[in-house]
């Protein structure tokens, strides 16, 4: 597909997506679904320009609009599945300020399945949208979301609580609701980054380590239970533990996944291609399997497999409360698991969750060069790794399982022109060795597509 990637339409500002583009996609959604459709932004410079061209597309198919306006992500699903038809956020998410995107949602908060992308954007490149009559022109009614929002996730969590929590929002669109949601969870909350500015002024809005490094220091001098970090749109969450230390995605999942399984007395854990194996090895403990899917594709693996859980890195999905990634539920239910537990976060990680060592890392990429470059990669490593190769999965770029556990993943970034490179192994001598073959493998073989053309 030319317009959507792995989360949704995102790029460059005026290079991909432009005020004309989100009209058609208004258009488009108009014209496949119709009904009232809930449309929201984040707090990014372009946001507002890029709804209000959303909207007059919806308008113009005879659709009614519910403007949500400022919210984030998961705010704005649990609105669509609550009031609406179906439901689009602008938003670029994690990326940075220069770019912006779109999300379609169904009516039940899904996200829009794979098959829905590619008809809606075969629909916006014919042209061929619905054009509704003068008299049939609807209205735009705002929609008061954030309320009713905190009080379903309080009503789900149902737990109240004492921890000292730091939250960073990124100076994205989690700040107008998380802060409010933990305090009314009785938490003490500390806040950076806690003001809506869409040049994102205190650190770049992804939610990896090297962003938000300092956190883990500030939670140690302010004495923080838990740490929460959350990026732009606020679907995404990063974690601290009590002594400052970071938490692995995988190890976040691996607990939820865990908790899941032995709740349900076993079930289907859904889980991205780039997650490792300490998952595996908790849910399979717990009486569960583990099912990988590609990136940006939890919700078809949860209507497919029937999944209990669903989740990939900093993305956590609770079926129970809805089908859609949502940080905010996240942070509730894992302030209720230290507390429940009675443990500091960190010992409990350490009874719970096995250990192993994962690395990633990026590749820069031009787009039109991905495939060349994951071809060779993969014939090199095939090669290069040969009989410790046990199984090679294909469904998002190439995981090469090894004999020993360890795995090694190469895979085009659905957003960004970047080849994404990611190894785990038992221990850290096999990983360090494991992801130096990988990454310069990537690295040569991106010079090498770029210097044939």
């Amino acid at each position: 597909m030319k317009l959507f990637g792995t989360a949704g339409i995102r790029g460059t500002l005026w290079e991909k997506v432009t005020p004309n583009l989100a009209m058609d996609i208004g258009k488009a959604v108009g014209t496949y679904i119709g009904g009232e459709t809930v449309v929201a932004r984040d707090g990014r410079t372009s946001s507002v320009m890029l709804k209000n061209a959303l909207i007059s597309g919806l308008l113009s198919t005879g659709t009614e609009v519910l403007d949500a306006d400022l919210i984030p992500t998961p705010a704005l699903a649990w609105a669509t599945k609550e009031n609406g038809d179906a439901g689009v956020m602008i938003t670029a998410s994690h990326n940075p300020p220069t770019d912006n995107g779109i999300k379609v949602f169904n009516g039940d908060g899904t996200e829009f399945y794979v098959e829905q992308e590619r008809e809606l954007e075969e629909l916006v490149f014919s042209g061929n949208f619905r054009k509704a009559a003068w008299n049939e022109i609807k209205t735009v009614k705002a929609l008061d979301v954030i309320d009713e929002y905190i009080g379903a996730v309080l009503e789900f969590v149902n737990h109240e609580t004492e921890l000292k929590v730091l939250y960073d929002g990124a100076n994205g669109a989690g700040s107008v609701l998380a802060p409010y949601l933990l305090r009314e969870m009785g938490a003490k909350v500390m806040s950076v980054n806690a003001h809506v500015d869409g040049h994102f002024p205190g650190r770049k809005p992804e939610p990896r380590y090297e962003n938000i490094a300092y956190l883990g220091e500030l939670a140690r001098e302010l004495g923080a239970d838990l740490v929460v970090a959350q990026d732009g749109d606020a679907d995404r969450i990063a974690v601290f533990d009590e002594k400052g230390q970071y938490v692995n995605e995988d190890t976040v999942i691996a607990l939820f996944a865990k908790l899941y399984v032995e709740e349900h007395g076993g079930g289907t854990v859904v889980v991205s291609i780039d997650t490792g194996s300490r998952i595996d090895h908790v849910v399979e403990n717990a009486g569960g399997r583990v099912v990988r899917v590609p990136l940006g594709q939890p919700h078809d693996g949860i209507k497919r497999y029937g999944a209990i859980f669903a989740a990939e890195p900093w993305k956590l999905v609770h079926p129970k409360f809805g089908p859609w990634i949502d940080s905010f539920v996240t942070m509730g239910l894992l302030i209720k698991l230290i507390d429940e537990r009675g443990k500091p976060l960190s010992q409990i990680i350490q009874e719970e969750i096995p250990a192993y060592y994962l690395t990633k890392k990026n590749v820069k990429c031009p787009d039109e060069f991905k495939n060349a470059t994951l071809e060779r990669a993969y014939r090199i490593l095939e090669e290069r790794l040969g009989e410790e190769v046990k199984e090679v999965l294909t469904i998002s770029g190439y995981r090469f399982q090894l004999r020993d556990g360890s795995w090694v993943l190469v895979r085009p970034s659905g957003t960004e022109p970047k080849i994404r490179v990611v190894v785990e192994a038992p221990s850290e001598k096999r990983r360090d060795e494991l992801f130096e073959l990988a990454y310069e493998t990537v690295r040569k073989a991106v010079e090498e597509a770029v210097k044939k053309n």
